[in-house]
C-alpha cells in the first residue's frame, strides 16, 4: 500500500484525451459555455517554479478562481486546533497502546532520527501523526503546502483582487478526515514509515507526471494501491468528494463568468475522476492550448 501521506496529499478507465495530454489543465465546454479545470500538486519546492504557462494563461483568462476549500480558514490556527482536538485520544490513552511494540519502537527510532517530537504527538491518533510526520519530512526536503499550485493561485488572486470560490467548507474537510481517525493504527504507521523512506522518489515522480500531464501515471503511482487496499480512504477522500463537487462544477456553466477550477490531480484521473464523469454528462474535454 502507498503511504497515508499519498492518500491525503495529499490523490483504471482513463479518457482518451488525457493519455496524450501535455498539461494537467483542461478546457471543459458545453455549447458556448466553458470552464478551465486544472489538476494540481498541493506541495512544491521553490525550484518547481515557474509553473506551466498553461496555468498562468488560464488564470489570466478566468474571472474567478475556484479552489477545493477556503485556504485562509484551512490554514488558520482555529482549524488546526479543531483538527488536533478531533484526533486526540480520550481517557488517557496514547498511540503506543494502539501499536504493536516492535512497530512503536520503529516509529520511535524514525522520530529520533528526524528529531520529531513523538512524545508530544503520541496523544494523537495514527492518522494525525502520519500527517504530521509526512509534512515534517516534506518540509525537510524543501516541499511546502504554502508553495503548492493551489496556494500560489490563491495568493495571486488575493493580491490582484480576483474573486475566489470554494467547492467545500472547512467543516466538510474536517469531517472527511475525522471519518478516517479510527483506521487501524498499525496499518497507518507501518505504511507511512515504509513510504517516508522513499519519499524523495515518489515526490519527484509526482511533480514530473503532473507537469507533463501524465495523470494516468500519477494515478497509478499515487492511487492504484489505495483503491485496492484501503477502499475506505479512496471512497472518502476521492469518490465521495468528486460526487459532491460535480453538481457544483456543473452550476458554473450557467454563470456569465469563466472559472478556473483547481483540484488535486487525483480528482481528475481514473474511472472515478471528474473528467470521466463530466464526459459522461455530455461535456467536451480537451487539454488547454496556449494562445498568442
Amino acid at each position: 500500500m502507498k503511504s497515508c501521506f499519498k492518500l491525503i496529499t495529499g490523490l483504471l478507465v482513463f479518457i482518451s484525451v488525457s493519455a496524450s495530454a501535455e498539461t494537467s489543465l483542461y478546457e471543459i465546454t458545453k455549447g458556448d459555455e466553458k470552464i478551465y479545470l486544472g489538476g494540481t500538486i498541493h506541495v512544491l519546492r521553490n525550484s518547481d517554479y515557474p509553473l506551466p504557462p498553461e496555468f498562468e494563461q488560464a488564470y489570466e483568462n478566468a474571472n474567478i478562481v475556484v479552489l477545493e476549500t477556503d485556504m485562509k480558514k484551512a490554514s488558520s490556527p482555529e482549524f488546526g486546533q479543531q483538527m488536533a482536538q478531533a484526533f486526540m485520544y480520550s481517557g488517557g490513552k496514547n498511540l503506543s497502546q494502539d501499536l504493536q511494540p516492535k512497530l512503536w519502537q520503529e516509529l520511535q527510532t524514525f522520530a529520533d532520527e528526524r528529531k520529531f517530537p513523538l512524545g508530544q504527538m503520541s496523544m494523537f491518533k495514527a492518522m494525525f501523526v502520519s500527517l504530521a510526520l509526512s509534512m515534517a519530512e516534506m518540509q525537510s526536503k524543501g516541499f511546502g503546502v504554502g508553495q503548492g499550485v493551489d496556494s500560489y493561485f490563491y495568493q495571486k488572486a488575493i493580491l490582484s483582487g480576483k474573486a475566489t470560490q470554494e467547492l467545500e467548507t472547512t467543516d466538510e474537510v474536517l469531517a472527511q478526515l475525522v471519518s478516517l481517525a479510527d483506521m487501524d493504527a498499525n496499518l497507518v504507521i507501518k505504511t507511512t514509515l515504509r513510504d517516508l523512506y522513499n519519499m524523495d522518489g515518489v515526490l519527484e515522480k509526482a511533480v514530473a507526471y503532473w507537469r507533463a500531464g501524465e495523470l494516468e501515471k500519477l494515478d497509478n503511482e499515487m492511487a492504484a494501491n489505495m483503491r485496492k487496499e484501503t477502499p475506505q480512504v479512496y471512497q472518502q477522500l476521492l469518490i465521495a468528494r468528486n460526487q459532491a463537487w460535480l453538481p457544483k462544477i456543473e452550476k458554473l456553466f450557467a454563470t456569465p463568468e469563466v472559472e478556473l477550477v483547481l483540484v488535486g490531480s487525483l480528482h481528475l484521473s481514473s474511472k472515478d475522476g471528474l473528467l470521466v464523469h463530466l464526459k459522461k454528462r455530455g461535456y467536451k474535454i480537451k487539454p488547454y492550448q496556449l494562445t498568442q
